[in-house]
């Protein structure tokens, strides 16, 4: 798989999103699935979970929606993480609710102990995800207008 297919993808991917005015369900599963874990992938190799959690994401997807996107391409650890992390929320539907999850993130990612730490450590710099993207990406290749 070259590099350049997988660069050519997402950049169809996100002129699909764009011309959907940022409403990922608007969007061929193939298509979701890049967007989704570019964005994702991207955000946690800059900084983490608590990083993925600060976000606030257009339309506010359940965490379920990353989580899948991730399953789909084989990046079982990196969803995992993710799934595992939304479940340590001490309120339902974390996605809605961006005060709450700043202020629970507050006070859990310096504490070196906390489940929340390690699998952040975990899910950051996961060298395996961009690779089975690229593998997806040739597998469903005729999605993204190739």
């Amino acid at each position: 798989m070259s590099q350049p297919l997988l660069d050519l993808a997402s950049e169809y991917a996100f002129a699909r999103l764009e011309e959907a005015g940022g409403d990922l369900r608007q969007l061929a599963e193939p298509v979701q699935t890049v967007v989704a874990v570019y964005t994702a992938q991207g955000i946690i190799d800059n900084g983490g979970l608590e990083y993925f959690y600060e976000s606030d994401f257009p339309g506010n997807p359940d965490y379920s929606f990353f989580v899948d996107a991730f399953r789909r391409i084989g990046a079982e650890s990196v969803a995992s993480c993710i799934e595992d992390s939304s479940c340590l929320f001490p309120f339902p539907q974390p996605q809605l609710h961006e005060a709450k999850r700043q202020q629970w993130l507050d006070g859990v990612k310096d504490n070196e102990s906390h489940e929340f730490v390690r699998l952040s450590r975990q899910a950051c710099g996961d060298q395996s995800v961009f690779p089975k993207l690229a593998e997806y990406v040739e597998k469903n290749c005729s999605a993204y207008g190739a």
